[in-house]
């Protein structure tokens, strides 16, 4: 999978979760810097000092490559091993990048990934448990880590303490009006391989718990064998993330209520599809009181503390890229193959 926002699957051994404030979300994650080398060190120095402080006003757009400056020693970069354990001048930096997605993917929908690679089995280090979380940057080869602020203004705190690598994001309040203002960038200039659309009403809460899951799948890409789950993109409705109190697919106030919606735009989506095999899917059944889908057999129930998953396998030989905006308060879901 090309792209995960999803905060339940950060370490425990690697993240450290401050308590928000009650005037902004307040997130920190960290890794080990443990064992490393003195250039490594100083690598991993150079690029956090040239991070710390950073501001990423409400819509801008934050390019790792840009801040930390070209991996050269004219920069003040070093030789060292890189995530995959090769020399490399500037090895280390990518540790950095790795603890900021960290802290990033704690803020849930208010954080979009204009673009990310990752190590994943390629990776050797110990820095982060899973090669998922493992960013790749590599200036020269054109591969940068770049998200998009979509929540309030954040404010980016870098630098190492003893044994850790530290990051600790500060954000404004994501929300106006009483609901996260955001659009998605809407159809792709080709024809989709399927599509759904789900005609939104209710609250201004309901419908920001849309547009916040709808921002944080947007964009997913499953290659050949991934499997989606849309708990571990969504990950947990919180109201730190900006997740209100709406009704859910029954009828009953929940914080989050509304983002069953956006799993079953997809379903619709992809239920016909070749390529595609149902693993999990729950549905509201006979407790189904809502207008959104036609059928009770169409809601799809969604629970993240409760276990309860939508998820699917892409087992066609093409990557599939998942789309899903709102318009003019309708959902959109397209699936492309590419």
């Amino acid at each position: 999978m090309k792209r995960t926002i999803a905060a339940a699957l950060i370490a425990a051994l690697c993240i450290a979760l401050c308590a928000p404030a009650f005037a902004e979300d307040r997130v920190s994650a960290r890794t080990s810097v443990s064992g490393a080398t003195w250039e490594k060190i100083v690598n991993l120095e150079t690029a956090a000092e040239r991070i710390n402080g950073t501001s990423v006003k409400s819509g801008a757009s934050f390019s790792f490559n840009d801040a930390i400056g070209a991996c050269t020693s004219s920069n003040g970069y070093r030789a060292a091993p890189n995530g995959r354990g090769v020399t490399a001048t500037g090895g280390g930096v990518e540790q950095v990048a790795a603890t900021l997605y960290l802290a990033l993917n704690q803020l849930g929908g208010d954080i979009y990934f204009d673009e990310k690679h990752t190590y994943g089995a390629d990776f050797t280090g110990s820095y982060v448990s899973d090669g998922a979380n493992a960013i790749l940057v590599d200036e020269a080869a054109g591969l940068d880590f770049r998200f998009t602020n979509l929540g309030g203004d954040m404010q980016i705190e870098m630098y190492v303490s003893g044994d850790n690598l530290c990051c600790s994001l500060s954000a404004a309040p994501a929300l106006a009006n009483g609901f996260l203002n955001w659009v998605g960038p809407g159809p792709q200039l080709r024809t989709p391989a399927a599509s759904s659309s789900i005609e939104l009403s209710g609250t201004d809460a309901l419908k920001g718990n849309v547009l916040l899951a709808a921002s944080s799948i947007n964009d997913t890409v499953l290659g050949s064998g991934d499997l989606f789950s849309f708990n571990e993109i969504v990950g947990p409705r919180r109201e730190r993330y900006g997740y209100q109190s709406a009704l859910n697919g029954r009828g009953i106030k929940v914080i989050g209520g509304g983002v069953a919606q956006v799993a079953s735009a997809i379903w619709l989506a992809v239920k016909n599809l070749d390529g595609v095999a149902i693993v999990e899917k729950s549905t509201y059944g006979g407790r189904y009181n809502q207008s959104y889908v036609e059928s009770s057999n169409d809601a799809i129930l969604t629970d993240y503390d409760g276990g309860t998953d939508f998820s699917f396998r892409n087992t066609g030989s093409a990557p599939l890229t998942i789309a899903t905006y709102v318009r003019d308060d309708v959902l959109y879901c397209e699936i492309y193959r590419d």
